[in-house]
């Protein structure tokens, strides 16, 4: 016991033996301070550590300000968006609308109603044809002065000046006795005729009127003679000594005959001569002058059926 008392003394820091170590605990004192304690008064600082969480600090500070504005920029927007969509009528419906493009809306859109109009009960125009088809559509007075008119005769470039007018209401007078009884037992009605004259040649031409068309045409087929030469007034005496050119034709309710001579009352003959060219124009003339009849007569009934229209359509005005 003695001699372990008496022994050298252990202190902590020092190696065991006795002698101290070279420099031990000084130097364990100059070594880095203990966790979580500032430097010793007297020990230099570690300026770049310093600066390095300086730094670090200041980024982690720059980030969360830029984070802050932009979730405060999105918070706005959404409330600015929500403003939008409930001024427009709000709803999903609305926001596809919104979303959708143009041609998505137009497909939305109902079509535009079209605009509707009355029906009307116009009867058709009637066509001029039928005018001179049928008695009870051709009213018009039937009269040689007025069916030729005082107008001259003019085709392609050969003019015919009107001489003298007739009108025969027995159909007989007004023809020779062959054509006079074909006339009567078709029931003609009625016979217009008129002398053209161009100085050198003359044309009567007759245009008998009768109930049907198809009596026209009978009597037209089975007319053997030829419509007497008209040369009253200031018309010349012609055919008198034969050599005559004749035509006979039919449209409509009307058969239409001519005859034509020389003016100075000599017998015609050959072919291609100014007579037989008058008989033809007097034969074209007298079709032009029916035609013209049917088209008169369908114009005055189309102006009559607008006028009754407008009249109805208006109605009549009661004074108070």
């Amino acid at each position: 016991m003695s001699s372990w008392q008496g022994g050298p003394q252990w202190t902590p820091g020092q190696p065991q033996g006795g002698r101290p170590s070279a420099g031990g605990p000084q130097r364990q004192q100059e070594s880095q301070p203990p966790w979580g304690q500032p430097p010793a008064p007297g020990g230099a600082p570690d300026w770049n550590r310093l600066a390095a969480e300086a730094d670090k600090r200041r980024q982690r500070k720059r980030l969360l300000i830029i984070a802050a504005a932009a979730t405060a920029t999105l918070a706005i927007g959404a409330v600015v968006a929500l403003g939008i969509v409930q001024q427009s009528g709000g709803g999903d419906e609305g926001s596809q609308n919104t979303a959708g493009s143009a041609e998505d809306t137009e497909e939305l859109q109902e079509p535009a109603p079209e605009p509707s109009f009355e029906e009307t009960s116009l009867p058709p125009v009637p066509k001029p044809r039928e005018f001179i088809t049928d008695a009870d559509k051709d009213l018009a007075p039937f009269a040689a002065d007025t069916f030729f008119s005082d107008d001259p005769m003019e085709v392609d470039g050969r003019t015919y000046v009107r001489r003298a007018v007739a009108d025969s209401e027995s159909c007989v007078d007004a023809a020779d006795v062959a054509l006079g009884e074909t006339l009567s037992q078709h029931g003609c009605t009625g016979l217009a005729r008129a002398t053209y004259s161009d100085g050198a040649v003359a044309v009567t031409i007759g245009v008998a009127q009768f109930p049907t068309a198809e009596d026209a045409a009978a009597a037209k087929e089975a007319a053997a003679g030829h419509v007497s030469q008209l040369t009253s007034g200031e018309a010349p005496a012609f055919c008198e000594r034969g050599g005559c050119r004749t035509t006979k034709n039919q449209v409509g309710r009307y058969a239409y005959f001519t005859i034509a001579g020389n003016a100075d009352n000599t017998p015609d003959s050959g072919d291609g001569t100014p007579a037989q060219q008058a008989a033809r124009d007097g034969n074209a003339h007298a079709h032009a002058r029916i035609v013209l009849r049917g088209e008169d007569q369908a114009s005055e009934s189309a102006a009559a059926i607008i006028r009754e229209r407008n009249s109805g359509g208006a109605g009549d005005e009661e004074e108070g």
